[in-house]
């Protein structure tokens, strides 16, 4: 029997250090072959270059399409998305997967579900369902899995979510979160190797920050003011703070900009990436993750680390009791983090919280279905049940 091919599309740092731990899965299943279409802010030196680290993870890169405008307008990441469009076409005509598979809520996972509804080649979708409000990933999110064959969902609810919009049940696994996967996976670094890498030195229980935040697109003018009162908090509590730039959204240049104004504070480190052994390794070793990155939400609760939530992005989301909800507001977001730090009994409630995202072995389950699950007329021709 012949390998089935999957084409997997990844568009930027955060959402390929999910995958990465999918990819692998598939490209060690003996049924299954890999590919891989690299898109997006991975091509571009303003957010690192991160096309390098799918390179040295060895995945085979069928294709390099530039789609990411050097611009903070709105409509640059639709212009993208066209340019995208156009690109995926062509490496999936020349390449003939049996498979297209990408995740969540981008540019990405929008041309990737047209190609392969309008090219009849079975989309597989990881993260869909989720409930979360006030940013237009959160449509993009669902309209891909209205077009969408299989749905690879991260929790039980995402899973009901997806029945009730219509979806075939068969069609549908709650395979956990993969983005737990890595978590498992990845070595462990003490903080003086964690220093070392980073040239950084982070002394043994001192307090640390991670903080990572991005754009809500719905707020696109809010977001140096943002960024700003986040920066503020973190410099007056002066406690040792990393950061990892913004995704590359519209807007982001703002939040950049903000970050310039504090990257000479000695206490401060700031990467346009960090890479995924030093990144996990800092989700392991701080004190609070800051901001509003999904990381919050979806894995920071294996790891029993508060999160502070800053804003109305991941309102809604399906959370763990790890998480506070502020404002952007200085001395909301200090506050917080000072109970996220200090408060022994809210330490201790975190230490008890249950991840409802997984169990950290759901690539192996995505690579399995997709080795087993008939591709016919069943898979290919969607209905709906309402």
């Amino acid at each position: 029997m012949n390998k089935r091919k999957v084409l997997g599309v990844t568009g930027i740092r955060s959402e390929y250090d999910i995958m990465s731990s999918v990819f692998r899965a598939i490209d060690s299943h003996p049924m299954l072959d890999l590919e891989l279409i690299v898109t997006g802010a991975h091509l571009s030196d303003a957010y690192g270059l991160t096309v390098n680290e799918i390179k040295q993870d060895g995945f085979t890169i069928a294709d390099e399409i530039e789609s990411l405008l050097n611009s903070d307008q709105a409509s640059s990441r639709v212009k993208g998305l066209a340019i995208q469009l156009q690109g995926l076409v062509q490496a999936v005509k020349r390449v003939e997967p049996e498979f297209l598979l990408v995740l969540g809520d981008r540019e990405e996972s929008m041309t990737t579900a047209l190609v392969g509804a309008y090219m009849n080649i079975p989309v597989a979708h990881i993260a869909g369902g989720d409930r979360v409000v006030g940013n237009v990933d959160d449509q993009i999110r669902h309209a891909v899995s209205k077009l969408a064959h299989l749905h690879f969902v991260t929790n039980q609810d995402s899973a009901d979510r997806l029945i009730k919009m219509g979806e075939q049940s068969f069609r549908v696994y709650n395979t956990g979160n993969p983005g737990l996967d890595r978590i498992r996976e990845v070595p462990l670094l003490s903080r003086e190797e964690l220093s070392e890498r980073l040239g950084f030195k982070i002394e043994d229980q001192e307090p640390l920050i991670l903080l990572i935040q991005h754009v809500i697109s719905t707020e696109i003018d809010e977001a140096y003011f943002q960024m700003k009162q986040t920066l503020e908090a973190v410099r007056k509590l002066g406690i040792k703070t990393i950061i990892s730039y913004p995704n590359s959204d519209a807007g982001s240049q703002q939040l950049i900009n903000a970050l310039q104004e504090y990257k000479d504070l000695s206490f401060i480190y700031m990467a346009k990436n960090i890479p995924r052994l030093e990144f996990i390794n800092i989700m392991r070793q701080a004190d609070c993750l800051l901001g509003n990155s999904s990381s919050g939400i979806l894995e920071a609760p294996l790891l029993k680390l508060p999160v502070i939530n800053v804003g109305n992005r991941q309102k809604g989301r399906l959370h763990a009791e790890n998480v506070q909800f502020v404002p952007h507001d200085v001395e909301a977001i200090m506050g917080a983090v000072r109970k996220a730090i200090h408060d022994t009994d809210y330490k201790s409630s975190v230490m008890n919280c249950v991840n409802p995202y997984g169990d950290g072995f759901s690539s192996q389950k995505i690579a399995s279905i997709l080795a087993e699950i008939e591709i016919d007329e069943k898979l290919l021709v969607k209905d709906i049940t309402y």
